[in-house]
């Protein structure tokens, strides 16, 4: 009995063994699953692919339309991570005093490497559930979406609050200065600068007077 999927591929028909060495070879360079090349490279059909898996392997398989996201379950796989590895976590929950159990939208259950190396990152059990490769990719990008737009609104919710300036109604009102000397006229402010200047020694008021007769007479 076939238990992965290369084995299972080449079981239905769907794939000849130089094929699968071809994407085999392409998936190892680029560090993703074999399901990538498959399906991007070969353009081997996703749905007939679902219906191999099903057909060989005890999996579940889930319409992503119907799935419901627990929001805490992407935080345990970075977005670089989740992307890669074409999987996403989808519910997190503890049973009784064992791991944590972590359900993984995956479009390849059999990727023994890539469950392996998402039990090392998130410290729980997976369990891989089935869904087309372009439907987890979507799934991926918009889950992780979504949740750095949780994370901006919960930042914004607790930012200090700016103070907003009191409306012109609101604020206190002050008076221009007024001084008496805007009442005078020039001829009066003229006469009390001359007045103070003779009454501090500047000069005498004789002196003064003959400064004036000086300018009357240059006109």
């Amino acid at each position: 009995m076939p238990d992965s999927l290369a084995e299972i591929v080449i079981a239905e028909g769907l794939m000849t063994p130089s094929e699968v060495a071809q994407v085999a070879t392409a998936a190892d360079s680029a560090r993703i699953p074999l399901v990538v090349p498959m399906v991007r490279e070969l353009g081997v059909d996703e749905v007939a692919l679902v219906v191999a898996l099903k057909k060989h392997v005890r999996v579940v398989a889930l319409d992503p339309a119907k799935i419901e996201l627990d929001s805490d379950a992407p935080r345990e796989l970075c977005l670089d991570d989740s992307r890669r590895l074409r999987a996403l976590p989808i519910s997190i929950g503890i049973y009784g005093a064992g791991p944590r159990l972590l359900r993984v939208a995956m479009a390849d259950p059999t990727d023994a490497v890539s469950i392996a190396e998402l039990e090392h990152i998130t410290e729980c059990t997976v369990e891989p559930v089935l869904v087309t490769l372009s439907a987890v990719e979507e799934m991926i990008e918009s889950a992780y979406k979504h949740l750095v737009t949780e994370v901006m609104k919960r930042s914004e919710s607790v930012r200090t609050p700016k103070l907003t300036p009191n409306p012109p109604e609101n604020r206190p009102k002050t008076r221009p200065l007024h001084r008496i000397a805007d009442e005078a006229g020039t001829l009066l402010r003229v006469e009390a600068l001359v007045q103070l200047c003779v009454d501090k020694g500047l000069f005498e008021q004789s002196e003064y007077a003959a400064a004036v007769k000086a300018l009357l007479k240059k006109k």
